[in-house]
């Protein structure tokens, strides 16, 4: 298979598959992410996680304010495809032709399905069944260029949106190596999306994680999953917040206890049970305002909840 030269932009932890697969296999000349921000309780600068891989791998790295100002970098470099995952920018038309043989984007959904920036955590939201990876010729749309090749995997029952993250990561790059590799040889299929069958899966932020006791427990079991790890579902209990994880556990009745009411439950006795419009949910993993994360058993044992209690309030 030729070798290709390729220009790399994504930004976060779960681009770096796809940029070692790319990296091994072909001639990345650039890499291109987002500047680097300050974070943690310090509020340090710290390196964006693909910056951090491409220097381990001696590629040149650019962080522009704006994507067009790679522009002049990428005409003196010439890389014959842009590989695109998770950069957190749109390109614009002129950097999408900056490339002979075009951009690609991975995606992590079966598009058209989860069109937008939280593919994965709307699709156990949404209690999908499946998902999967795309790639795709990009265009100047939101996630609507042809398709190229897509790859479906199951979602588990006890899927987190982080433990899911992890598996399509791996599973972006066993699409993108195919797909360069059709691109190399001129035989990449290109497939138009029904763009009427199209689904959105908007930006979530931190305030969609507070969770409404009266939506049923199998709702509130797909935000808990779903949230994890970011933004992070969580109630109140005595008006400070307590941040809620998997695993998770649908129970039948709620005891005929009001929404939000904490249940002492003998199916699920060392997790946190709380009643829910219709059904209750038990919780494994719990994070008190303050504390450190922790099984709920530990967490009803000290200052916890007792049974009776009511969460939300």
């Amino acid at each position: 298979m030729r070798r290709l030269r390729l220009a790399f932009w994504g930004t976060p932890d779960i681009a770096l598959p796809c940029l070692r697969a790319a990296a091994a296999e072909h001639q990345v000349v650039l890499c291109l992410t987002q500047p680097d921000r300050p974070a943690g309780r310090g509020r340090k600068l710290r390196r964006q996680p693909v910056a951090a891989v491409a220097d381990e791998l001696g590629i040149e790295v650019l962080q522009p304010a704006k994507a067009d100002e790679a522009l002049e970098r990428l005409a003196q470099l010439e890389p014959e495809v842009l590989v695109v995952l998770a950069y957190g920018q749109l390109l614009s038309p002129a950097v999408l032709a900056a490339a002979p043989l075009g951009a690609v984007n991975i995606h992590f959904s079966l598009l058209p399905q989860l069109r937008g920036a939280a593919p994965i955590n709307w699709a156990i939201l949404r209690g999908l069944e499946r998902t999967g990876v795309t790639s795709m010729f990009m265009d100047k749309g939101l996630d609507t260029g042809d398709m190229i090749f897509q790859k479906a995997c199951p979602i588990g029952t006890q899927e987190t949106a982080g433990s899911l993250a992890g598996r399509l990561a791996e599973m972006g790059a066993q699409v993108l190596l195919p797909t360069l590799e059709a691109l190399a040889t001129g035989s990449a299929p290109r497939q138009p999306q029904n763009h009427a069958a199209a689904t959105w899966a908007p930006m979530l932020s931190k305030g969609e994680g507070l969770l409404d006791w009266g939506q049923s427990a199998a709702e509130l079991d797909r935000r808990v999953r779903g949230l994890d790890p970011w933004p992070g579902a969580y109630t109140l209990l005595g008006g400070k917040p307590l941040k809620l994880f998997a695993p998770t556990m649908i129970l039948e009745g709620n005891q005929g206890q009001a929404p939000g009411t904490v249940l002492a439950s003998p199916d699920a006795p060392e997790m946190l049970c709380v009643a829910c419009g219709q059904g209750a949910l038990a919780l494994g993993s719990v994070q008190a305002a303050g504390k450190r994360r922790m099984e709920a058993a530990e967490f009803l044992r000290g200052a916890g909840p007792a049974p009776g209690e009511r969460l939300g309030v």
